[in-house]
């Protein structure tokens, strides 16, 4: 079955290969490969790659030109639709320019030049064959031209304090002479006048003066002012000082501020107007985002700050912060506000299924108002419902059932005695209130979770933090199966009443907010301790045990530490493909009160957003073989996970996927009915516990969601006994002790990037 499908795919590649010079014009020739040899410079080739003003056809994988092989499969007549159809979706042949090439030489030139490289030199050859050109650039840099003596040519004063207090003279000695990082340097300094009251500099004012003769690849360099700026009174103009004069917040429902103001408030010295008969945001909760008053030196830091304090608001769409000169040196304040719509909605799917038949799917809805009390709080209502559909034995299926609702309010205000207003005010600082309801009905039990949180939230500067001082749960079990009670008896303790209280420390970090076409990355971590106070409490009322464990009101609870962290990297490789890299690790501790982790705490493999290989709660703990497939038992202390993805567009909103998934779960300590399940390093056992898999996935990106279909498959399988079971492309896979529930493949789908 392999050998054809191989020789289909090999024929469908070759006969794309050779019709794609179909479309080409009479005396043309395609494009077919372009390369740059003798690049020894700290640009790379995929740098110089972008200044190409004439690029081949895009590949799939680096492997096949599948968008042009789609348009050489249409026929002429476009009046028909297979035909349009093909072309929107392919691309057509990119032809030969020799002028381009030229334009191409002289663009990696400038490159060069700009980045230190002033002798570049750039040429090119080409050759050609049955209608399909290959072009080679040629690069010769020369060396690098280096700064030897760095400082000012300035003949003001108060120009050159500012200065001297970021840059001194040879501050830059040895330095690369690159152009983009001297530019790098007109901005900052630029932006430092600016936060120094003077709102008119820009960094076209500065200009470097280099001077390279007989300096042997060295250049000594000077920033001086631009000609323009040197007469006397633009000179004067631009290095005024200003002082922000009246300061207007205009509350717009639409962007058309020739509508009539409804409503003017003159509120600590700022003026709001409203071009609505209602206040949509209270004039204390405006001015309580703002970072200057009337009165206050220019400073361009505070703008930023309050443009990013109105940005952050969920309720607040768009924001502008705009400045009027008048006379002397004053300046009249403008912010104009646009509020998000009121109201949201949502609707999450998710869904998997495999040969072993496993069936899942969840949904999701949610509504929102995004500022509840006219101060931009976040009133949240989530329902969750989820279905799963197992098969026990052979012949006997089973089915759970999920569903809950969580309430949620976050206020833009930091309810703690002792902190100042102005750590709010420069941190964005909220407080979260949150009440969750779940009730959860499976063939071995039915249990309700109520869950109440209380928590702060806040930034600096790119760092996200998180601190639930109270996140309470109580864990009511109505039924419980003797035969699940035999079969796992470690789980007992947290499949009885309950109750959980833990601190939560949460950190994030990530730089997605910069450009696509650079490389981005992501971190979040959780540290939590739980049942610490309740243990205190009866400490200091000495109370005794009962069954060997304190209790709060006569209900035990659970004293654990819990850590794990999440790291994503996300590689721009071009703009049509990345490589997605993914880390995982978190460990759990019972102590004191506790044996075990309670089962909401515990770590778990498999899902859309994990081993793709298996469905959700269906891997491990380490080499541990459930003959129920029973994922209450699947689950473990430990988790550790490691992931990759390339991912490259294909047409229109379709995007390809190739993956690599590694990890398992394991537990801290040996348990009973879980053989094999704890962390061990003895005999290499750990290494023989990490599971494999690997997949293809189909993604939509719809720019505001993405709707992605995975196809997981298991590579390694570490629940046998013998290394051939273990191999899944192995014939002996899963086989030598009886009837096995296997399945190789798994189709999951969900919304959104697994990382």
């Amino acid at each position: 079955m392999s050998s054809k499908l191989l020789s289909i795919l090999f024929l469908s590649l070759f006969f794309v290969a050779c019709s794609t010079t179909k479309y080409l014009q009479k005396d043309s020739t395609l494009l077919d490969k372009v390369s740059i040899k003798g690049n020894d410079t700290k640009l790379s080739n995929t740098d110089l790659r972008a200044y190409l003003a004439q690029k081949p056809n895009t590949m799939m994988l680096g492997i096949v030109k599948f968008k042009l092989g789609t348009y050489s499969l249409s026929g002429r007549d476009t009046t028909k639709f297979i035909n349009r159809i093909l072309r929107n979706i392919g691309e057509p042949p990119v032809e030969f320019d020799t002028l381009l090439v030229y334009d191409t030489e002289r663009a990696i030139e400038r490159a060069l030049v700009n980045g230190g490289y002033l002798d570049a030199k750039v040429t090119s050859e080409y050759k050609t064959k049955k209608l399909k050109t290959n072009v080679e650039y040629y690069v010769n840099s020369g060396d690098m031209y280096k700064i030897r003596y760095f400082s000012f040519d300035i003949d003001d004063d108060s120009v050159l304090s500012i200065l001297n207090r970021h840059y001194t003279i040879n501050s830059l000695e040895g330095r690369d002479l690159d152009v983009n990082q001297l530019n790098n340097i007109r901005d900052n300094i630029a932006k430092i006048f600016r936060q120094n009251g003077y709102y008119k500099v820009q960094k076209d004012i500065f200009v470097f003066r280099a001077d390279t003769v007989g300096q042997n690849k060295n250049v000594d360099l000077y920033i001086t002012i631009a000609d323009q700026y040197r007469d006397s009174t633009a000179f004067s103009d631009v290095f005024t000082k200003r002082i922000i004069d009246n300061i207007y917040i205009y509350c717009y429902e639409t962007l058309d501020i020739s509508e009539i103001a409804y409503d003017t408030v003159h509120f600590a010295g700022y003026t709001i107007i409203y071009n609505s008969k209602r206040q949509i945001f209270y004039p204390r909760f405006l001015i309580d985002k703002v970072f200057f008053k009337s009165g206050q030196l220019y400073n361009e830091r505070s703008i930023e700050r309050t443009t990013a304090n109105f940005s952050s608001i969920a309720a607040i769409k768009y924001v502008n912060v705009a400045f009027t000169e008048k006379e002397g040196s004053l300046l009249d304040c403008n912010i104009f506000l646009l509020p998000s719509e009121k109201y949201g909605y949502s609707v999450g799917l998710e869904a998997n299924t495999n040969s072993g038949a496993t069936i899942g799917a969840a949904v999701n809805l949610g509504f929102s108002d995004k500022n509840l009390f006219h101060r931009a709080e976040m009133f949240k209502i989530d329902g969750r419902l989820s279905y799963d559909l197992f098969r026990r034995s052979e012949d006997v299926f089973r089915h759970s059932i999920s569903a809950g609702a969580d309430v949620s309010l976050v206020i833009p205000k930091l309810f703690l005695p002792y902190f100042k207003e102005d750590f709010r005010l420069r941190h964005g600082a909220t407080t979260k209130f949150s009440v969750n309801y779940t009730y959860q009905t499976h063939p071995d039990f039915e249990r309700a979770i109520l869950n109440t949180t209380y928590g702060y939230q806040w930034r600096s500067r790119r760092w996200q933090y998180g601190v639930d001082l109270a996140d309470f749960s109580y864990i009511k079990v109505d039924s419980i199966s003797e035969w699940f009670l035999r079969t796992n008896p470690n789980l007992l303790p947290t499949f009885e009443d309950h109750l959980v209280l833990k601190t939560v420390f949460s950190f994030a970090t990530a730089n997605t907010t910069r450009t696509k076409a650079r490389n981005n990355y992501s971190f979040r971590g959780r540290l939590s301790f739980g049942g610490n106070l309740f243990y205190f409490a009866n400490m200091v009322f000495d109370q005794e045990k009962v069954e060997g464990k304190y209790r709060f009101f006569g209900i035990p609870f659970a004293q654990f530490a819990k850590f794990d962290f999440n790291y994503s990297y996300n590689m721009y490789i071009s703009p049509k493909f990345r490589l997605v890299y993914h880390a995982m690790f978190g460990i759990g501790i019972p102590y004191l009160n506790a044996t075990i982790l309670p089962f909401e705490e515990k770590f778990f493999a498999g899902g859309a957003n994990s081993m793709r290989g298996w469905n959700a709660r269906t891997l491990g703990p380490g080499s541990f073989y459930s003959i129920t497939n029973s994922y209450l038992s699947q689950n473990g202390d430990i988790k550790m996970e490691l992931n990759a993805e390339a991912r490259f567009k294909l047409f229109w909103v379709l995007e390809g996927a190739l993956f690599v998934d590694a990890g398992n779960v394991w537990t801290i300590k040996k348990y009973d009915n879980l053989d094999d399940g704890e962390l061990s390093f003895d005999g290499g056992k750990f290494m023989r516990d990490i599971a494999l898999g690997y997949g293809l996935g189909l993604r939509f990106d719809f720019n505001y969601f993405l709707i992605r279909f995975d196809f997981g498959l298991k590579l390694y399988d570490p629940r046998y006994d013998s290394k051939e079971e273990r191999w899944a492309i192995s014939n002996r896979y899963g086989g030598g002790k009886g009837k096995r529930i296997d399945s190789v493949g798994t189709l999951q789908f969900a919304i959104g990037y697994p990382f």
